[in-house]
This record gives C-alpha cells, sequence and structure tokens, in this order.
C-alpha cells in the first residue's frame, strides 16, 4: 500500500480546506468588530518552524509545522504523525488507512551537509529541515526522490484545543482561523439567515442588517423547536427570560395575542412580520438582547476554555521546569563527577611522579650494582692471578722439595757409603763420625728444609682455594644485587607505565565528563527557554483572561445600561401602540356614528366616496 522513496521537499503550499468549506463572512473580524478581542493561533513571533518530508504514497511530501516554542522530540514526532495522517486522508478521501507512524527522524547536518539521525531536541532548530522514516514493512519500502518545497499541513492536522483562540474544536484552523459555513434558515424562502453558528450552541448575530433579516433571525430564535409551525406561548415567555426583557405577564401574554392575528394559539411567519410592523422598537429589542445573550455565552465559554487551558499552560511549565531541574541535578552529578576525575587524575599524576622518582633511584641502585659487580669482577680477576702467583710459587716450592729430597737421597747414599766406608775402613773412623755427623746434620737439615717446603706447598695450596671461594662467592652477591635491583627496576617502569595509563584513562574520563557537561548545558539552554516561554505563555494568558473578564464586566454593565434605557423605550411604544389603537376604535366607533347619522337623515355619508384602504389599520410604523 505504500513505500518510502527519497527525493527534494516541495515549496509549502496553503492546507485543504476542511469540510465546512469558507465563510463569505469571516468570523474573526465579525468578533473583533463587536468587541470581542481574538488572538490568531501561531501568528506571533515566539512561532518555532520546522520542515518535516516524507513519502506518503510513493510521493515526496513536505510539510510546515509550526509550535509555539522549540518542541520536543515527542512533540514534534505526535505533531508529524498527526499532519501526515491528514495529509493522507486527503489525498485518499474516504479510504480506510492506518494512521500514520514515525519511528525516526534524520535531519540535515548544517556543518557537513548530510543527513544524520536526530537523538535529542538540541539538534532541532528553527526552520530545519527533517525526513521522517516510517517503519519496515512488506508493504511499504522507502524509495529515494527528490523533496519539494515545504507546504501547510491539512485543516485539523494539529490538536486544535490548544490552536484556537477561543477554543473551539472542529471549527478552527491552526493555520488560518476559524472557517465554520454559516447556518441557513428552515424557512420556506430558504435565505441565508446570516447566522454563524459556534459549536456549543452559541452564536454570532450580525452588526448591520435590514429590518426583513431582524424578522427572519427572531422569529428562528423564539421558535425553538424549528418545527415550521410557528411561535408558541412557551416560546414567547421564554425569549423574555433568555432576553432578560422585564414585562410583566400579563402585558407579555397581551403582546402575544396581539400578534396571533387569527387566534389560534400559534404566530406564524406572517403573522410576526405584521407584529413586527407595528413594534419595529420591540423588534430591535429582542434582537439585540439575543445578539448580546450569544455574544456574551460565546465570550463566558471563551473566558471558560482559557482558564482550563491554563491547567494546560501549568503542566507545560511544570514540565519545563522540571526537565530545567532534572537537567540541573544531572549537571551537579556531572560536576561532582569531573570534580573527582580531576582529583583522580591528581593522584595518578601524583603516584605516576612518585614512580618515576622510585624508577630514577633504582637506576641509580642498578648503576651502583654494576658498578659493585665490576669490582668484584676485578677482585675476582685479582684473586685469580694471586692464585696463578701462589700456584707457581708451590710449583717452584715443590721443585725446591724434589730437590730437598734428591739431596737427602744423596746424603742417605752417602751416608750408605760411609757405613759401608766404615766396615771397609775402620781406620778413617774418627775422620768417617765426623763425617757421618755432619752428613746427619745435612740431612736432617735437608729434612727440616724438606719439611719446611712442604709445609708451605701445603699452606700456600690450602689458603688458594679459600681466596677463590670467597670471590666467586662475593661475584655471586654482586650478580644477585644486580638481578634485584633490575627486578625492582621492571616492578617501578611497570609502576609508572600503569600510573601513565590511569593518568590517560582519568583524562579521557574528565573529557568524557567535560563533552557531556557541555551537551547537557546544550540542552538547557532550550529547556531555560520552553521555561520562559511557558511562563510567559501563562502570564499572557492570565493577562488575556483577565483582559476578557474586565472587558465581559464592563460590556455587561454597559449593557445593563443600554436594556435599561431601551426597556423604557419598549414600554413606551407598548404604550403608544395601545393609545394609538384605542384612538383608532374610537376613531371607527365616531365614524360609524357618522354613517349611522347620515342614514338617519337619508344623506350620503361624506366618507363614502373615499376608498377603504384609507382607513385601513396602517402596515407602517
Amino acid at each position: 500500500r505504500f513505500t518510502e522513496s527519497q527525493g527534494h521537499i516541495p515549496a509549502a503550499k496553503k492546507p485543504i480546506e476542511n469540510q465546512f468549506g469558507s465563510l463569505s463572512v469571516p468570523v474573526v473580524p465579525l468578533l473583533e468588530q463587536q468587541g470581542i478581542p481574538v488572538v490568531p493561533p501561531h501568528k506571533d513571533s515566539k512561532s518555532y518552524v520546522v520542515f518535516v518530508a516524507s513519502d506518503v504514497f510513493h510521493r515526496k511530501v513536505n510539510l510546515e509545522l509550526e509550535f509555539p516554542f522549540a518542541p520536543t522530540l515527542a512533540d514534534l514526532t505526535r505533531q508529524a504523525e498527526q499532519a501526515f495522517t491528514a495529509e493522507q486522508n486527503a489525498q485518499r478521501p474516504g479510504a480506510a488507512t492506518p494512521p500514520f507512524e514515525i519511528v525516526k527522524f534524520h535531519v540535515v547536518d548544517e556543518a557537513t551537509d548530510e543527513w544524520v539521525e536526530v537523538f535529542g531536541a538540541n539538534q532541532i532548530k528553527h526552520y530545519c529541515q527533517l525526513y521522517c522514516f516510517q517503519p519496515h514493512s512488506t508493504r511499504f519500502t522507502e524509495s529515494q526522490g527528490h523533496i519539494p518545497l515545504a507546504k501547510k499541513p491539512p485543516t485539523g492536522a494539529y490538536d486544535q484545543s490548544r490552536n484556537s483562540p477561543l477554543g473551539i474544536a472542529g471549527s478552527v484552523s491552526p493555520t488560518r482561523g476559524y472557517s465554520a459555513g454559516p447556518v441557513h434558515s428552515h424557512h420556506t424562502n430558504g435565505g441565508s439567515r446570516g447566522v454563524y453558528q459556534l459549536p456549543g450552541g452559541a452564536h454570532v448575530l450580525p452588526e448591520n442588517v435590514g429590518h426583513d433579516e431582524k424578522v427572519r433571525i427572531v422569529f428562528d430564535e423564539i421558535d425553538t423547536n424549528k418545527n415550521r409551525s410557528g411561535i408558541r406561548p412557551d416560546d414567547w415567555h421564554r425569549v423574555f427570560q433568555v432576553t432578560g426583557l422585564e414585562l410583566t405577564s400579563v402585558a407579555a401574554d397581551d403582546l402575544f395575542r396581539k400578534a396571533d392575528f387569527d387566534k389560534d394559539g400559534v404566530v406564524t411567519f406572517s403573522e410576526w412580520q405584521r407584529f413586527c410592523e407595528l413594534y419595529p422598537a420591540f423588534l430591535d429589542s429582542l434582537y439585540y438582547r439575543l445578539k448580546a445573550h450569544w455574544e456574551k455565552l460565546a465570550e463566558a465559554g471563551r473566558i471558560d476554555h482559557m482558564k482550563a487551558q491554563r491547567n494546560g499552560l501549568e503542566d507545560r511549565e511544570r514540565a519545563a521546569q522540571q526537565a530545567l531541574d532534572a537537567m540541573a541535578g544531572e549537571a551537579a552529578d556531572l560536576e561532582a563527577k569531573q570534580r573527582q576525575a580531576d582529583q583522580d587524575m591528581q593522584d595518578a599524576q601524583d603516584k605516576q611522579r612518585a614512580a618515576e622518582d622510585a624508577a630514577r633511584r633504582g637506576m641509580g641502585d642498578i648503576d651502583a650494582a654494576r658498578q659493585a659487580r665490576a669490582d668484584k669482577e676485578a677482585a675476582l680477576q685479582a684473586e685469580k692471578e694471586k692464585e696463578r702467583a701462589a700456584q707457581q710459587r708451590a710449583a717452584q716450592a715443590g721443585r725446591e722439595r724434589d730437590e730437598a729430597n734428591r739431596r737427602a737421597q744423596a746424603a742417605q747414599a752417602a751416608l750408605a757409603q760411609a757405613e759401608n766406608a766404615e766396615k771397609r775402613a775402620m781406620q778413617a773412623l774418627e775422620d768417617a763420625r765426623r763425617e757421618k755427623d755432619r752428613q746427619s746434620a745435612l740431612a736432617d737439615a735437608a729434612k727440616n728444609d724438606a719439611d719446611a717446603a712442604q709445609d708451605r706447598h701445603n699452606s700456600i695450596l690450602g689458603d688458594i682455594p679459600r681466596t677463590v671461594e670467597d670471590a666467586k662467592d662475593a661475584l655471586a652477591r654482586a650478580n644477585k644485587d644486580h638481578q634485584d635491583a633490575e627486578q625492582r627496576q621492571h616492578d617501578l617502569a611497570q609502576q609508572s607505565y600503569d600510573a601513565q595509563n590511569r593518568v590517560a584513562a582519568a583524562g579521557r574520563l574528565n573529557s568524557d565528563l567535560m563533552r557531556q557537561l557541555q551537551g547537557l548545558r546544550d540542552r538547557q539552554d532550550p529547556a531555560q527557554r520552553s521555561l520562559s516561554d511557558a511562563q510567559q505563555a501563562l502570564a499572557d494568558h492570565d493577562r488575556a483572561v483577565s483582559d476578557a473578564e474586565d472587558h465581559l464586566a464592563s460590556e455587561d454593565a454597559r449593557k445593563r445600561s443600554l436594556l435599561d434605557d431601551e426597556k423604557s423605550i419598549v414600554e413606551q411604544e407598548i404604550k403608544l401602540r395601545a393609545a394609538r389603537e384605542s384612538l383608532e376604535e374610537q376613531e371607527g366607533e365616531l365614524r360609524e356614528k357618522h354613517t349611522n347619522f347620515f342614514h338617519q337623515a337619508g344623506r350620503e355619508s361624506p366618507g363614502r366616496s373615499r376608498s377603504p384602504n384609507n382607513y385601513s389599520t396602517p402596515t407602517k410604523y
């Protein structure tokens, strides 16, 4: 049945007239002429215009929507759905089409000149161009196309209880004012009586009308049954109560009998015409009293409606105030979060600086550990050099020991030779003994030298492992210290990195909160304007109600004064008419006596040569 298509938005056009058509005599000027203030809807400088386009029966339609102030997204959706539903009904009247439904809006971004989706009321600008999308379905697909220029939505597309200046639902166009048709007379002559019906039973009677039109209008007002049979006594007494024309019951009944020429208990239209010829001041009194009666009812209804509208204005003001308060609370929360984020970021920066200081101290510890390890390595190398020198000395001592052993062995051999020589030559026993003692001393000295060399060798060999092991242990401890320093440096570097990440995260959070706070402040501006507009509208509404009530009271006082004067004129007319009728009756009696006198005298009456019409009841007052 329907597919959405893209296209250019057309130019705006006037809305389609409603079923009543246009007034031949506009009601608004008529009401203003009668002193009833009428404020045209949405024609002040505070109106907020938005263009909304969409597909209607495979054709692009662009509508111009008006708001009293910047609309919310819900208000825009509701009014756009009503406007496009009215457009559907206007294009296909009588067709069973479902209501227009909107799922999302797109708006032209002025910065990029591209369509972007609408997520909040702050994207809706004055005179901006929107495009609304319907729900996807098997019977509808969106198609591309040019969007035409904007036009006014059809009549009846708005909630008229909000847009009507008099609060008259069903008869007021939101953009063109009143558009009700004239109510035609029910008389057989079929002529328009010039009375404009307002919903709720109120009338607007024309100001400047002729005598015949007044006769027809007042007859219709008195004949409440509209049965075309005429005015009955209950209708007659009711009109005196409605108009406030205070005549006695006897005087009212006497006037009815005078109007009922054929005395059948019903005043027909022809009899009413004759009666109004005789009592024109009475006709004028009834007409203008009825006119004032309906104007008072219309004004009172308008005031009541304006008072009823005040609840809506108060609700709108409260809603705007609540939205503003909610935004203020949200702004306070965001500011508190921002302050906390600033504090967290400051703490993270302090921790980062502490971690960086610790890292720098750790680097100094690493440098010290590296220097200590280098010193230990140098000490180990020196001990190794000492070990090589000791090993060389131990080797030298071993060689000396071997030499001493050889000398001891040689001394033993010499001792053996000496002993053998002692056996072979006892001769030189004394020499041999001395030689033996000498050699024994030498052998003991050599043995002692060998023992001392062995001790030195053992001492050197025993000292060498202990010194090297100590150097190796010192080097291992230096390596361990270096590894611990590097691990501490790694931990400090990780802590510094984590601190930098926390600072960056706190900065991002702070930026997000700043953006949210700025967005909230951007939303607060239209909300504040909406609240100010609502307060101003409420104040204007109260002034309008007060002015209307004052105007109604002053008009009542003025009309009461005029009606009092008018009553005396009507009573005077009734008395004059009664006096005239009495004089006419006396004239008739005198003429009859005169005629009888001439008949009796045998002479012709001087009045016989005259036309009887000369003595008939006059038809003009």
